[in-house]
């Protein structure tokens, strides 16, 4: 039976039946003529030669409503900028795309300005990809909707783009934000930060220093860290973008304090999306989780980006102690936890992981420990991108700049 749990803080749009496709992608076509929807991918280029992005454009070529995808990529040289080119233009004849090269030579200076004056750790990477992305989009004039989805989910279906983008599109819902939820799920149980890092970890702080108004919105989130959102244009260039691996969470906080309520959902994609899975790795010399590796990386800069904006609304600076119990608070849920997931896997037939997801309990433990240390030896500032709405009315000739840049040749 379908889930139609209806949290009243958070709307929630559940997948209850399978309408056909066509009357759905023309419905978004009538409803995108007066808010027209763009599409942003932030890419690796390695993602090129991979099964997942090859996939995903064939199932987009077919959209009808899209009025634009932008691909925003770093990490390439003139070859390899000159190779995706041709790879997208290939692909997707029919719907006018664009390439942010990032870090090449006409974007590159226009991200330095932007780290000069207004200092964070901007290395370029997804988070920055996608900032440039809202930034170009609105540059260029376009208003209306902006979607974002990662460019490795092998099991993609177009379907899942009008589900992400019917909510803030459709006059009659008219939302200006939609998350996504879906199951991470095959032969075992995925979506291992999510699920033993920060679920306990906004329990803990809950326990901790109460059910803040923003600890409760983001415990309502089935997913917090899917990269899966539909927004309204306007709204987006409000909202300020980390440039690591805390972008999720990080707008989710910022949503939160620039959305009126109830005009945020969550939406449900469907079951079992399967993307990369991070694994926790191992130094080989000493045997411990290497702090640099991917899933440690994630779960360190997630952690600091949700302490950062709790610090940032309570003002907590005169309460830091609290913080010593964060580890043991944390430990304590995801114990629970640990126990219902081995449930659930016993339960359906799973894979069963329970040695493992201890050890990544373990780590996650002590990289809050550390991070608490961190935090008492240098209080945290918020470590984001500023919004685009804020870079331009700071300086008026950023956007002109921004389609000189993107259109050189114009």
């Amino acid at each position: 039976m379908p889930d139609f749990h209806q949290p009243i803080l958070l709307p929630t749009l559940h997948h209850l039946a399978e309408p056909p496709l066509e009357e759905r992608e023309a419905l978004l076509l009538r409803v995108s003529a007066k808010r027209p929807i763009a599409l942003v991918i932030p890419v690796l280029y390695n993602e090129l030669e991979r099964e997942a992005l090859p996939h995903i454009l064939r199932q987009l070529s077919k959209v009808p409503y899209l009025s634009r995808v932008v691909f925003s990529m770093n990490g390439m040289d003139e070859e390899r900028h000159h190779l995706a080119k041709k790879f997208f233009a290939r692909r997707l004849r029919q719907i006018p795309h664009q390439i942010l090269w990032n870090d090449g030579p006409e974007l590159d200076p226009l991200h330095q300005e932007i780290q000069r004056h207004h200092p964070v750790n901007h290395q370029h990477g997804k988070g920055s990809n996608v900032w440039m992305a809202i930034a170009a989009l609105n540059a260029s004039g376009h208003h209306g909707v902006i979607a974002c989805h990662d460019a490795d989910i092998l099991n993609y279906h177009r379907e899942m783009l009008w589900r992400l983008c019917m909510p803030v599109v459709h006059p009659d819902m008219n939302y200006l934000f939609a998350k996504s939820y879906y199951g991470r799920v095959r032969e075992r149980i995925y979506g291992r930060v999510t699920r033993l890092l920060v679920f306990p970890l906004i329990q803990a702080l809950r326990e901790i220093f109460g059910s803040t108004p923003l600890l409760r919105c983001l415990a309502m989130f089935r997913y917090p860290l899917s990269g899966e959102f539909a927004a309204d244009s306007r709204f987006l260039s409000s909202l300020a973008v980390a440039p690591d691996w805390g972008l999720e969470i990080g707008m989710l906080c910022d949503v939160f304090r620039h959305a009126p309520p109830q005009t945020v959902c969550q939406v449900d994609l469907g079951s079992n999306y399967e993307h990369k899975h991070q694994h926790l790795q191992y130094h080989p010399d000493t045997g411990e989780p290497d702090a640099r590796s991917g899933l440690m990386r994630m779960a360190r800069e997630v952690s600091l980006t949700l302490l950062t904006h709790l610090w940032t609304d309570l003002g907590f600076a005169a309460e830091t102690r609290k913080l010593d119990r964060l580890a043991d608070a944390y430990e304590e849920t995801a114990q629970i936890l640990l126990q219902r997931y081995a449930h659930e896997a016993l339960f359906n037939g799973l894979e069963h992981v329970m040695k493992e997801e201890q050890q990544a309990v373990t780590v996650f433990s002590r990289m809050l420990k550390q991070l608490v240390l961190q935090i008492h030896k240098h209080p945290p500032s918020l470590h984001a991108l500023p919004s685009y709405a804020e870079i331009t009315a700071a300086d008026p000739t950023f956007a002109t700049r921004l389609g000189t840049a993107l259109n050189p040749d114009a």
